[in-house]
Parts: structure tokens; C-alpha cells; sequence
């Protein structure tokens, strides 16, 4: 059967088109008896009043024709989620007495798990509940395949019950296997064709681009091979007439076969169906070749569909739709709880089946959340985006919220005001736009407000490094030639044996990226001075040079030296620490408050720019100190991550310590995991001694993700959110723009921020992660270099007469003579006042380096300084 493809209407956001639903031809599955199985809801265990209620590890439940094995406590439904393996399909078995019978009924058919791959294929996948012998090889749920020293019944590689035999994807030992936690350092790229640069918030009659929902299967057909062949019938006619729309391909056979990855549906006759689709349409633009290389199973019915949109809809996008499920309800510590429970067999699921991956690969996700559950609280939003960031992170593919309940949602995405929408947190999670289901009268209202407002997703603009630095040729041709001597001679670090070699983070060419966005494009008028417009070029290309110089010999002191771009734990007890390197170095050194930067000290209050506390982050340092048994990355975790590992004493956290000698020194390391979940003397490549000791030492380091980053120490809730809220995707409340907060007038964010894609709240870490902006470390720099050294102002001070730029001038036109100029930068920088010594902060630390850094700079520029 056809179904006819229902006319567009561009006033509409979604225009459902059902496609004939396919089938498929069962192949040979292992089925068993299901009779003495409990069937969902009817769960094994009860409450405290008798009523069932979950499943303990272990017990068996049987839902839609499949039985699935608890892995632990769950009440989640079946099938749907991490807590469950799939165990068989329910049916009759053959009578093995049955001389027509040519199976072995000792020995069922078994099926195996792709992800095994060549080297593990002769494993066995461990259950909970399985008992190793000695000598047993068990496969766990990350594919890393241990051999048991002796009978245990503990996850294989979870304890020293177990010996590591192989990575089952090929990578080395103790570093992230494929399948892991994704900790990307950069976010999903939201740039989807045919949408704005901004967040699309839409409901079924507001303006957004046309979006098409096409149901292509149910996995209810599954033995049909006329609806197989139809369905890709319905979706050629539709792929063909889709233009420049974005296609949600709706079907429960994902969110069905998320367990066991499509093994339990047997063979399906893809090839011929497709195949005769193709011929009944008279359709030539696909390859047999291609054809040819699709699987007749669930993977190659998936990919067919791919296939289809790709080739016969090349200006359109599209993308699968996954349902939000109930591990979303439970309560879950943080990042890993969500992995483990729903978005690792998700990511495991579109891996097997290769939807985001090749030439043919999905564009989007769409992820659903169905109107006949209950509604989502602000906690359970919160685990429900953070599944849907993990899933997208792993497939590297953003997301839309598609059909999301009005009645149940409008109220957390939209907020009552503008200052509590969740719409920047949906961005932060790869979402680049949410489609509620129905209109309703407060929608309308709140979308119509929203769109004075939009949350953007990427600049939008030309690149900098596109665009020539200065009109000065000669003067860009020096600094452009000057890459190999300052990445080889000035940007250096000094290594544990008193050596000084080249830095491994900080290199000319991004510096030169950062500093043409902060002088031609600059944030908010503001920029990066070079040139005086009344000058000769010849003057200006020393202006410019002592200027680079400037900035220079602060970073070089200041983190260059150290090959750091976090903060490193340095604090001991002769600084002021109650112990030796705390695990509260995150939280602030010397008695500082990292999180308490900007709070007014009278009225309480946050400044307006500053990040708002995040109680729930996770994330660890990138660089740290590289001496014999130096502290590891330092760490902001939630207490309830961090008391779900046991690692509390006494709900507190405790100390680092450098003693203890560690045997293997480790060349690469488990990135996915925190530093405090990796293993000792694996917390760092290099690391030669030291380890974590969780004493109860310490207080907390919940929501201290504010420590220093970048080549200038950017540190604390305010300085972070001043530069998200000038450079990146600001979170500052719109309703107090042109508002005097505590004596701060509050200013617009840019229309087009440099840096629109990165939420420096939400993950300040990005500072020193980013691969894809390697500037941005830069940048931090030079925004505060803008703000405070070019701008500095001491009106009624003692050093009101100090001017940045008739200060540069002046050492200039004196030729080059004397420390005064590079005496003042330091002292900004250092102590907050443009002299060697302070009034009431005091000296300059390491004011000899910062004059030997700003002398050789010149130097190596070409210039003479005296």
C-alpha cells in the first residue's frame, strides 16, 4: 500500500507523512518458553505494601515478545534502557523429540554481539549474576575483555579479582576504550542547513523551517515483505520532493532494539525489498554497489533509509527520532549514573547500526518525550538533556526536541521570565531547537517574547584569520615570519630538570588568530590596540610590536613557563592550606573563594555578569604540574557523585599525596573518566609518583569549577562571566540589560558573539580544551589585556595621570629607554596598579623576569630595546 504524501503548508512546522510500514522476514532467533516469566508491570519484587515495584539484579521479566535480565535494581520498563539485557524471544521451542527437527536441543542458535569484533569474538559477554572460574575470559559492558585469577563473580576488571587481556575495540590498554563517557573538548557543531544561527523555539503554527515526521516502521511488521518494500516506496516518493526540509524518521524499532542492537529481529530481506522499491518508482539514482553493501538485518534496514534520504534528498537534512525514557524519573549522582543507566546503549545502539557515520550519515537526532507520561521535574529535565548531550557528544550529531509536550514543558524551557528559560542549557546540551507539540495561548506569548532575545548557536561572520591583521603589510609579513623563532625561542618552558623547552600548548600561530579577532573584531567596540590612525606605518609597526611585547611578557610569566594552562594545586600548609595539596585547591588558593568572585560585598548579590553557581558540574583540570610526584589535575565533582564512589569520609574529600612510587609510568591515560576515577598512578601520562588520599581531610569541592585558565588566569564566577557574556553564548538576564546592578550598568551582549558556540558557564573548561577555537586561551587573555591593562582607570587615585596608550607612545618616542612602561603593565597585572610596587598589595612578583620576557620579545620582533 502507498500512502499519498500530504501537501506542505509553510505556516506549518511539522507535516506527519505515514509511510507504509515495512517488514521483515524473522531469521533463525533463539525462542523459549516465557510462561513462568513475570510480564511487565507485574514485577518480580514488591514495595513495602505488596504492590510490584522493581526488579532486583538478576530476576527475569518478559515485555513485547522479549525476556530481558535485571542488572541490577530497576523499575524502568523492560528493554528500555542500560538496567536490562536482553535474554531471548519468548515463544515455543521445538519439541527436540521431533525428528523433523534438525536443531540440537542442547545447543540453541546463538547470536553475537558485533561489538565483540575479530578479537573478542571468542568471549563471552559478562551478566550480572555470572560465576568465573579461574582461568575464565569474560567480556564486560564497556567491550574490555579480563581473565578471571581465580572464582569470582564480580564485574571482570572492577577489582583485583581480575587480570586485562584486550581492549576489544583495539585500543590500548588503560586509555578510553570507544565506547566510554565522551569528554570531547569541543561542542557539537549546531550549524544545520536551513535553520537560523540562533536557537529555534517553535509550536505547530509559529514561523520555523518545515519540518517532516515520517513513520517508516513499527517493529510490530516485521514478517511482511510487501510493507517492507512499500515502506521504501513511500520514503523514495518523499525523499524526492523533500527540497531544502529537515525529515524526522519515526519509528519504535530503536527505541525496541537499544538492548540487543537488532540481533533478536533475525534476517530482513533489505536488498530485494529495496531493490524492488527502486524498480516500482523507477528510481536510478542509487548504486547497486550500494546496495549491494547493505546487511539483510536490522543495521542494513536502518542504513537503507539512509541511503534513501541521502541520495534522493541531497539539499535536505534528516535525522532518527529516540524517545526520552524513564531512567529520566530515577535520581541519578551525575554524569556516569546517566552513561550507565540510558545514553551508553544508546551511543552503543547507533555505533552497531552506523546511522552517524560515512557518507550516507544522519544529520540530527530527534528526541522525544512522550504527552502520556508523567511530566519532567527541573531534576529530572536536567538528567533527561544531559542523556541527550552524552548521546550526541558520542555520535557527534546536535539535536531537536521534537513534539514536546506544551502542557508539560513550556514552562521549564521558557520560563516565566526571560532570566529563567532553559534555553541556553538546551544549546549547552547539542540541542539547536525545541518543536512543542500544541499551541496554547502562554506559548504563543513566551515565544513571541523569546524572539527579542534569541540564544545563538555559532558566529556568524567573517573568520578572522581570513582577514589581513593590520593594513600594514611589512608589519604583518614580520609577524607572520616570526613563527618558528617565538614557538622555538620565546614561547619555552622549563621541564622538572631545569631545562627549558618548547610549549606544548601556547603557539604563535593561535596567538596570532586570537589577537586579529580581538583587534578587527573586538567585543563590544572594544579592541586589542595596534595602530594609531595619525601615525606613519613605520611608527605603528613599533607600536604594534611593543604592544605584542607587552601582553607577551606577562603571559610568559604567568603560564607560558609552566606549560600550564589550569591552575595547578600548589598550596601547602607553610601558604596557608590546612593540609599539603588539598583537594579544595579547585575551590580557591591562599584563602581565596573562586566562586565568591563578584559577590558585593554589601548587598550580597552576584555581579550581573557573573556565572551562576553550578552545583551539579564534573569536570577535571586538562594540564597540571609535570615534577616528581606533582598533584594531578585538580577537580570540581557534586558530593553525591563522589559519595556514590565511596570515596566520602565523613562527607568530606581529602588531599593529594607525593609519595609512593609508581612503577609504570603511564603514556596515555582513560580521558573518559575523571581524574578521581582513574586508576593509581594512571591520573595523569607522566606521572611517576603520588596519589589521591580521601581522608576527609578536606571540605568539598561541589560546584569549585572556577579555578584560573587560560594564558592570564582567568578565574572566578565574574571574570567567566563577564568574557561568556562578551565572547561567548551570554547567560546574563536579559530583563537587567540598561540596568544599574550595585553600580554596574549592565550592557548588551554582542549581536554576534566571537565565540557563540562556546558556554564558558556551563563549561569554563572549554578555555583549555578547545581544539577547534586553540585561540580561545588566548583570548581570555587578551580580553582581560583589553579591559584592564588598555582601559585601566585610577580617576582620583594616585595614578590618575596613567594612560595605556600615551604610556606605549611615550616609550616609544623615547626610544625604546628604560622599564617604566613594562614596571606599570606588570603591576596591573600582578597587584592591580600600574607601578613595581603597590600601595597596598606590594611588590611585583618577578618583576626581573617580566622585563627579561618583554626585552626578548622585542628582540626577537626586530626591534632594539634599551
Amino acid at each position: 500500500m502507498k500512502s499519498p504524501l500530504i501537501g506542505r503548508k509553510p505556516s506549518k512546522t511539522f507535516i506527519a507523512v505515514s509511510l507504509a510500514t515495512s517488514a521483515v522476514v524473522s531469521g533463525n532467533v533463539f525462542a523459549a518458553n516465557c510462561d513462568a516469566i513475570n510480564t511487565y508491570p507485574n514485577f518480580p519484587q514488591v514495595d513495602w505494601q505488596g504492590n510490584p515495584s522493581h526488579a532486583n539484579g538478576g530476576d527475569l521479566m518478559q515485555h513485547e515478545g522479549s525476556a530481558y535480565k535485571a542488572k541490577w535494581y530497576t523499575n524502568s520498563v523492560p528493554g528500555s534502557d542500560g538496567s536490562w539485557a536482553f535474554e531471548h524471544q519468548c515463544g515455543n521451542t521445538t519439541d527436540p523429540t521431533d525428528p523433523t527437527d534438525p536443531t540440537d536441543p542442547t545447543d540453541p542458535p546463538v547470536t553475537t554481539d558485533p561489538k565483540l569484533g575479530e578479537i573478542c569474538k571468542d568471549y563471552t559477554i559478562w551478566n550480572q549474576g555470572t560465576v568465573a572460574k579461574a582461568g575464565d575470559i569474560l567480556v564486560n559492558d564497556e567491550y574490555i575483555a579480563y581473565t578471571a585469577k581465580w572464582e569470582t563473580s564480580s564485574r571482570p576488571g572492577s577489582d583485583d579479582t581480575w587480570n586485562w587481556k584486550v581492549n576489544c575495540d583495539g585500543t590500548e590498554q588503560g586509555t578510553a576504550p570507544l565506547l566510554s563517557l565522551p569528554n570531547t573538548s569541543d561542542p557539537v557543531n549546531l550549524e544545520m542547513p536551513g535553520w537560523p544561527s540562533h536557537f529555534v523555539v517553535a509550536s505547530p503554527s509559529s514561523p520555523a523551517p518545515l519540518t517532516t515526521t515520517a513513520t517508516v516502521l513499527n517493529s510490530t511488521d516485521l514478517t511482511d515483505i510487501t510493507k517492507l518494500t512499500d515502506g521504501f516506496v513511500a520514503l523514495i516518493q518523499l525523499a524526492t520532493q523533500a527540497g531544502t526540509s529537515s525529515v524526522i524518521l519515526q519509528s519504535n524499532v530503536l527505541d525496541n532494539i537499544t538492548q540487543d542492537k537488532g540481533l533478536s529481529l533475525g534476517s530482513i530481506s533489505v536488498k530485494q525489498a529495496l531493490t524492488d522499491a527502486l524498480a516500482t518508482t523507477n528510481t536510478h539514482s542509487i548504486n547497486v554497489a550500494d546496495i549491494d553493501a547493505l546487511s539483510d538485518d536490522a543495521a542494513g534496514w536502518a542504513q537503507a533509509q539512509n541511503l534513501i534520504m541521502s541520495e534522493l534528498a541531497p539539499n535536505a537534512t534528516f535525522g532518527w527520532s529516540l524517545s526520552i525514557g524513564d531512567f529520566a524519573y530515577d535520581n541519578h549522582s551525575g554524569k556516569r549514573s546517566v552513561w550507565n543507566a540510558a545514553a551508553k546503549a544508546t551511543a552503543d545502539l547507533l555505533d552497531t547500526l552506523t546511522l552517524y557515520k560515512g557518507a550516507a550519515k544522519a544529520d540530527f537526532i530527534a528526541f522525544t518525550k512522550s504527552s502520556n507520561s508523567a511530566s519532567l521535574t527541573a531534576d529530572q529535565w536536567h538528567n533527561a538533556l544531559e542523556y541527550v548531550k552524552q548521546v550526541t557528544d558520542f555520535v557527534q550529531s546536535p539535536a531537536l526536541l521534537s513534539s514536546v509536550p506544551t502542557t508539560q514543558a513550556t514552562t521549564y524551557f521558557m520560563g516565566n521570565t526571560l532570566g529563567e528559560s532553559h534555553i541556553r542549557k538546551a544549546a549547552h546540551n547539542n540541542i539547536f531547537a525545541i518543536i512543542f507539540d500544541t499551541d496554547s495561548a502562554d506559548l504563543s506569548s513566551k515565544i513571541n517574547r523569546y524572539q527579542s532575545n534569541t540564544v545563538p548557536l555559532y558566529y556568524v561572520g567573517a573568520p578572522a584569520n581570513v582577514t589581513a591583521l593590520t593594513s600594514i603589510t611589512s608589519l604583518n609579513n614580520d609577524l607572520t615570519n616570526a613563527e618558528t623563532v617565538m614557538d622555538s625561542e620565546v614561547f619555552l618552558y622549563e621541564t622538572p630538570n631545569s631545562t627549558w623547552v618548547p610549549s606544548t600548548i601556547y603557539k604563535w600561530a593561535d596567538f596570532l588568530t586570537g589577537l586579529n579577532s580581538m583587534h578587527n573584531v573586538g567585543v563590544a567596540g572594544e579592541k586589542f590596540w595596534l595602530i594609531d590612525s595619525n601615525a606613519d606605518d613605520a611608527t605603528n609597526a613599533i607600536y604594534a610590536k611593543v604592544a605584542i611585547a607587552a601582553f607577551l611578557s606577562q603571559s610568559m610569566q604567568e603560564t607560558i613557563r609552566f606549560d600550564a594552562c589550569d591552575e595547578n594545586n600548589w598550596s601547602e600548609v607553610k601558604y596557608g592550606a590546612a593540609v599539603d595539596y588539598p583537594m579544595t585547591a579547585s575551590c580557591g588558593q591562599l584563602g581565596q573563594k573562586y566562586a565568591d568572585y563578584g559577590v558585593h560585598p554589601i548587598s550580597g548579590k552576584d555581579h550581573p555578569y557573573s556565572c551562576p553557581r553550578d552545583e551539579k558540574m564534573e569536570q577535571t583540570a586538562t594540564t597540571h604540574a609535570k615534577w616528581y610526584g606533582a598533584p594531578a589535575p585538580i577537580f570540581v565533582a557534586p558530593d553525591a557523585v563522589l559519595a556514590e564512589q565511596g570515596l566520602l569520609v565523613n562527607g568530606k574529600v581529602g588531599r593529594w599525596t607525593n609519595a609512593g612510587h609508581c612503577n609504570t609510568v603511564p603514556t596515555a591515560i582513560d580521558t573518559s573518566k575523571q581524574v578521581y576515577e582513574r586508576d593509581e598512578c594512571k591520573q595523569y601520562v607522566g606521572q611517576k609518583a603520588g596519589s589521591f588520599i580521601w581522608d576527609g581531610s578536606d571540605e568539598s569541592v561541589q560546584g569549585c569549577g572556577w579555578w584560573g585558565r587560560g594564558v592570564i588566569q582567568t578565574t572566578g564566577r565574574q571574570n567567566f562571566g563577564t568574557l561568556n557574556h562578551f565572547v561567548g553564548r551570554s547567560h546574563v538576564d536579559p530583563d537587567t540589560i540598561g540596568t544599574t546592578v550595585d553600580g554596574t550598568t549592565v550592557a548588551p551582549a554582542p549581536e554576534s558573539p566571537l565565540y557563540a558556540d562556546l558556554d564558558l558557564c556551563s563549561n569554563p573548561g572549554l578555555v583549555c580544551s578547545s581544539e577547534e577555537h586553540k585561540e580561545i586561551k588566548w583570548i581570555a587573555g587578551l580580553f582581560f589585556w583589553v579591559n584592564s591593562v588598555q582601559a585601566y582607570s585610577n580617576e582620583g587615585g594616585p595614578y590618575a595621570d596613567w594612560n595605556y596608550h600615551a604610556e606605549l607612545k611615550k616609550y616609544v618616542d623615547g626610544g625604546l629607554q628604560g622599564t617604566a612602561f613594562v614596571d606599570a603593565v606588570s603591576g596591573i597585572v600582578n597587584r592591580g596598579c600600574p607601578d613595581d610596587h603597590c600601595p597596598v598589595s606590594g611588590e611585583v612578583h618577578a618583576i626581573a623576569e617580566r622585563r627579561a620576557n618583554f626585552k626578548l620579545v622585542l628582540q626577537k620582533l626586530g626591534l632594539n630595546p634599551q
